[in-house]
C-alpha cells in the first residue's frame, strides 16, 4: 500500500505510535510501513502482543524524540552558503544532497525513506543506501525546504545529518567505475551463456554448420569486448609485474594477476582458433563468466574497504557547518564554521553541536562526548573548562572562545591522522610473502599439466591447462588479507582504536617489550600544586608566563595562582623537558626542573633540601628564578590512573617487559615505578625527547621489539621510532603524526583491547589464506586430473573469494572483553 501520511490526523501506528495513514476499513488496524505490520502479525501469532505492547506503553521514549533536529541543524540545512557548498544544482532547477541518516536499521526503513517523494511536493526523489546509511535526495527548493524534508524524517525516528561530500565522492569514483565495468561484464557474460546453452542442448556442427558458426561468432565478438573491457583490468597488472620481475631479475616480483591473465588470454586464443578453422571447442562462456565473476570479487573487495574507511568520516558530518557567533556589541549572526577564526566567541545552543574547539566562558551544561571518546556518559562542563568540537552539549547554552577550527581541531588531526598513509613504513604481510610463490607454483603446474596431457592426449592439452589455471585463480588469496584489515581497523575504530596501517597487525605480534610515558598515560594528567615556598610574586610572574605553555604543570601552575593582566609575558623560549624562560613585563623568569634552572640562578642548600623532600613523597619538584635568583619552589602531584597498576600487571604476567621512560625527576618516577610494581632500572628519569628515541633504538638494537605509549611533544621522536608507536587520547598533533595507533581513551586501558583485537585478526587471516590455498589445491588436483572443465572452473572459481568475503565481513575481532596474550 502506499503511504500518504496525513499531517492532520491523530492516527498513529498500532506497533510503533509513529503517524500512520487512515486504513480504509475502520475497523483494520494501522500501521506506518509493511515492517510494522509484519512484526505485529508475528507478535499476535506468538501470543506475545499483550506483553510486549503493555511493556511499551510504560514507556514515554519515541523514536521521533531523540531524532529531533535543533533548531541550528534546521537553520544550516536551508542556509544559502550550506547549499552553494553541499548541495548539486541541476539543469531543470533541482537541487542533489547526501545526508546521513541516523536510525535507518532494516529493509522497512528504506521502504519508508524513499516514500518522501509520494507525501511532500517539491521531492523529485530519495534514495537510501542502507550499509552506509546515506540518503540522496532531489528537490526543488522553490517548493521544499530542506529542513521540512528533515523534520519529516525525523517524525520517523531518523536523524539527519548533512554530508561532506568531497572526500568520499573522490574515495567511491573508483568504486562506481569497476561496479559500471562489472555489470557490463555480466551483462555480456548471460548473453555468451544463452548462445553456450544451446551447444550444451546438443546443437551440433556436422548437421547444423551455419547455425554452430554463426553462434561461434557471435560468441567471439561478445567475448572479444568482455576481454578488452573487463579483462585488462587483469591483462595490465599480469604485465606489469612481468615487466618488474624482469627488471628486478625475480620472479617473486609477479602479481597474483598472472595466472588469471594466463587463463583469460589461453582460453579466448584457443577458442578464437577454434572459431577460425571451425575445430575444436570453444570457451567463450567460461572467459567471460570468469571475468564478470573476478570482477565482481574485487568490487566487493573495493567496496568493503571504502565502507570500512568511512567509520572515521561519520566523524565530520557530525560537525555543524555554520555557527552562532557573538559581535562585540553582543548581537548573534549565522556564519560559516570556516569563517571563524581563534578568539571569537560563539553560542552553542542545548541539543546543538559544538563547531569547533574552544573554551567555555559561560555557562554550565553536559556534553555527550560520545564522537570523540566512544563514552556514552555525560560529562559536566563549567566556565574555564576546554571543550572540542563534535561533541553534543545536552543541558543549557553554552559561550566559547574558539581556540582552534577546521583540521586544527581534535576532530581534524585526528581525520587528517588517519588519511595520512603515505608516510606508514613498507611492510610485507603473509599474503604478499604467499603471493609470488604461489603463482610461480601455479606456472610450474600449468608446465607440467601440458607435459602429462601431451603424453596422455594432445588435443585436450589446452582445456585442462585453462580449468587449471581458472579454479587455481588467487583472488581469494589476494584479498583475504587486506579484506580482513579493512573489516579490523572499521570495528577497532568503531571502538575508539584508530589504526593507521595494516602492518601494526602484524607488528604487535613481536611485541615483547612496553615502553610507558608517565604524564597523561600512567597517570592522570592533571597535575595540581601540592606545595610552595618561597615568594609568591615570583611565583605569579611564573604562572604568567606559564600561560604560553599547555604542559601540564603549566596549566596546573595557572589554575593554582590564576594570573591577572597586571603582567604581560614579552617573548618566551621552551626546553622540551626541561622547562621554560622568557620575560614577564620587565622581569627575566625561568620555571623547570631544578638542575635546569640551576644553570640560570643557584640554588640555595634548604631550597634542594625541600625540593629533595617532595620528590622522595613523589611529586615533581620545579624550582622559579626571577632575575636570575631562584625565589620559589613548587611540588606538583599527579595521581596514577585507577586502571594503571592492574593493566600493567597483566602485560607483566604474560612475559612482557615494561619500562617507564620520563622528563620527570627520576626521583618521582622511580617512586611511580615503584607503585607499578616495576624494578628499579626500568624507571628512568630525566629523559629528554632525544634520549626517550634513543632509549628506545638501544632497545631494539638489544634485540627487543618496542611498543612506545605516549602523548607529548615530547614522545613524538620515541613514537616514530618504535616498531609500533601509540598515542593517548589528549596527544598533540606531533605525536598523532608519528604514531601508528591512536586510543581516544586515556591512559592504558586500551592497551589489552588493541593486542587482543590484533590477535584475533591475525587469526583470521591465518585461516582465510587456510581456506584459500587448501581449496586452491583442490581444484589443481581436480584440474591437473581432467576432471573440470573451464566452464566448471569459471563457475567455481568464485566461491572461494565470496567464502573469504563473508569470513571476512562477519569477523569480530576487536570486541569489549579481551586479553593481552597476543
Amino acid at each position: 500500500m502506499a503511504l500518504v501520511v496525513d499531517q492532520t490526523t491523530d492516527t498513529q501506528c498500532v506497533h510503533c505510535g509513529l503517524p500512520a495513514p487512515v486504513p480504509s476499513d475502520a475497523e483494520q488496524a494501522a500501521f506506518c510501513c509493511i515492517g510494522c505490520e509484519v512484526a505485529h502479525s508475528a507478535l499476535t501469532h506468538a501470543g506475545f502482543d499483550a506483553t510486549y505492547y503493555a511493556l511499551r506503553d510504560t514507556t514515554t521514549v519515541r523514536p521521533s524524540a531523540s531524532a529531533a533536529p535543533s533548531d541550528a541543524l534546521l537553520a544550516e540545512l536551508d542556509a544559502d552558503a550550506f547549499l552553494e557548498r553541499h548541495a548539486q544544482r541541476n539543469a531543470d532547477g533541482s537541487a542533489t544532497l547526501d545526508l546521513y541518516l541516523d536510525g535507518v536499521h532494516c529493509a522497512a526503513c528504506v521502504w519508508l525513506v524513499e516514500r518522501l517523494p509520494f507525501v511532500m511536493p517539491g521531492v523529485a526523489s530519495a534514495r537510501l543506501d542502507l550499509p552506509r546509511a546515506r540518503l540522496r535526495v532531489v528537490w526543488y527548493p522553490e517548493h521544499v525546504r530542506l529542513s521540512a524534508i528533515a523534520q519529516w524524517l525525523a517524525q520517523f525516528g531518523y536523524a539527519a545529518h548533512p554530508k561532506r561530500m568531497a572526500a568520499q565522492d573522490a574515495r567511491s569514483h573508483a568504486e562506481r567505475s569497476l561496479l559500471i565495468r562489472t555489470g557490463v561484464c555480466w551483462a555480456l557474460a548471460g548473453n555468451v551463456m544463452l548462445l553456450a546453452f544451446a551447444f550444451y542442448s546438443g546443437l551440433d556442427s556436422s548437421t547444423e554448420a551455419s547455425l554452430t558458426a554463426a553462434a561461434r561468432w557471435v560468441s567471439l565478438a561478445l567475448a572479444t569486448i568482455s576481454v578488452t573491457y573487463g579483462g585488462q583490468v587483469f591483462i595490465r597488472k599480469a604485465w606489469a609485474s612481468v615487466r618488474l620481475a624482469w627488471a628486478v631479475r625475480s620472479w617473486r616480483s609477479l602479481h597474483m594477476d598472472l595466472p588469471i591473465a594466463l587463463g583469460i588470454l589461453v582460453g579466448y586464443g584457443h577458442s578464437t582458433w577454434a572459431t577460425v578453422t571451425g575445430q575444436g571447442e570453444v570457451w567463450f562462456d567460461s572467459i567471460a563468466v570468469l571475468i564478470a565473476a573476478l570482477l565482481t570479487a574485487r568490487w566487493l573487495h573495493l567496496r568493503s574497504r571504502r565502507l570500512a574507511g568511512e567509520a572515521s568520516d561519520r566523524l565530520l558530518a557530525l560537525i555543524p557547518t555554520s555557527a552562532q557567533r557573538i559581535a562585540t556589541d553582543g548581537s548573534i549572526e549565522v556564519v560559516d564554521v570556516e569563517a571563524l577564526a581563534v578568539g571569537d566567541t560563539v553560542l552553542v545552543a542545548a541539543g546543538a553541536v559544538v563547531p569547533a574547539d574552544g573554551i567555555v566562558t559561560d555557562g554550565t551544561s553536559t556534553l555527550d562526548k560520545s564522537v570523540l571518546t566512544g563514552e556514552s556518559a555525560p560529562e559536566a562542563v563549567a566556565p574555564g573548562q576546554a571543550v572540542a568540537a563534535g561533541v553534543l552539549n545536552h543541558s543549557a547554552p553554552l559561550r566559547l572562545c574558539v581556540t582552534a577550527v577546521g583540521e586544527a581541531t581534535q576532530v581534524g588531526r585526528l581525520l587528517a591522522w588517519v588519511r595520512d598513509n603515505d608516510a606508514a613504513p613498507d611492510h610485507t604481510t603473509l599474503a604478499d610473502r604467499l603471493g609470488g610463490v604461489f603463482v610461480g607454483a601455479v606456472l610450474l603446474l600449468a608446465l607440467v599439466t601440458a607435459a602429462i596431457w601431451w603424453v596422455i592426449d594432445p588435443s585436450v592439452i589446452a582445456t585442462h591447462v585453462v580449468a587449471l589455471l581458472v579454479i587455481t585463480c588467487p583472488c581469494a588469496l589476494g584479498m583475504a588479507t587486506p579484506l580482513v584489515m579493512a573489516v579490523s581497523t572499521a570495528q577497532a575504530a568503531r571502538r575508539g582504536l584508530f589504526i593507521k596501517h595494516d602492518a601494526v597487525f602484524q607488528r604487535l605480534a613481536t611485541i615483547d617489550t612496553l615502553v610507558l610515558d608517565k604524564t597523561g598515560t600512567l597517570t592522570e594528567g592533571r597535575m595540581r600544586l601540592v606545595d610552595w615556598a618561597g615568594d609568591a610574586e615570583a611565583l605569579d610572574l611564573a604562572a604568567v608566563l606559564e600561560t604560553q605553555s599547555e604542559h601540564p604543570i603549566a596549566v596546573a601552575l595557572v589554575e593554582a595562582r590564576r594570573p591577572t593582566r597586571t603582567h604581560q609575558p614579552m617573548s618566551y623560549t621552551a626546553e622540551a623537558g626541561a622547562g621554560l624562560h622568557g620575560w614577564v613585563d620587565d622581569h627575566h623568569v625561568v620555571i623547570g626542573q631544578p638542575d635546569w634552572v640551576a644553570t640560570f640562578a643557584a640554588l640555595s642548600d634548604a631550597q634542594q633540601r625541600q625540593l629533595d623532600a617532595w620528590a622522595l613523597h613523589g611529586f615533581t619538584p620545579v624550582a622559579v628564578a626571577v632575575d636570575g635568583q631562584v625565589r620559589a619552589c613548587c611540588g606538583f602531584g599527579d595521581p596514577l590512573r585507577a586502571d594503571a597498576p592492574a593493566t600493567l600487571d597483566r602485560f607483566r604476567q604474560d612475559g612482557y617487559a615494561l619500562h617507564l621512560c620520563s622528563g620527570d625527576d627520576s626521583r618521582v618516577v622511580a617512586q611511580v615505578g615503584e607503585r607499578l610494581g616495576l624494578p628499579a632500572d626500568h624507571a628512568h628519569g630525566r629523559i629528554t625527547p632525544d634520549g626517550k628515541r634513543a632509549f628506545v633504538c638501544q632497545l631494539q638494537h638489544d634485540g627487543q621489539h618496542v611498543l612506545m605509549l605516549g602523548d607529548g611533544v615530547n614522545d613524538a621522536a620515541a613514537l616514530q621510532a618504535a616498531e609500533v608507536g601509540v598515542a593517548v587520547h589528549g596527544s598533540t598533533t606531533a605525536s598523532l603524526v608519528a604514531a601508528d595507533v591512536f586510543l581516544t581513551g586515556s591512559g592504558v586501558e586500551a592497551l589489552p583491547p588493541l593486542f587482543d583485537g590484533a590477535r584475533r585478526t591475525r587469526a583470521v587471516i591465518r585461516r582465510s589464506l587456510t581456506l584459500s590455498l587448501g581449496y586452491n589445491v583442490l581444484g589443481a588436483a581436480a584440474a591437473m586430473a581432467g576432471l573440470v572443465t573451464p566452464l566448471v572452473a569459471a563457475v567455481a572459481m568464485p566461491i572461494s573469494s565470496l567464502a573469504v568475503v563473508a569470513f571476512a565481513l562477519t569477523q569480530r575481532s576487536f570486541r569489549f572483553t579481551s586479553t593481552v596474550s597476543p
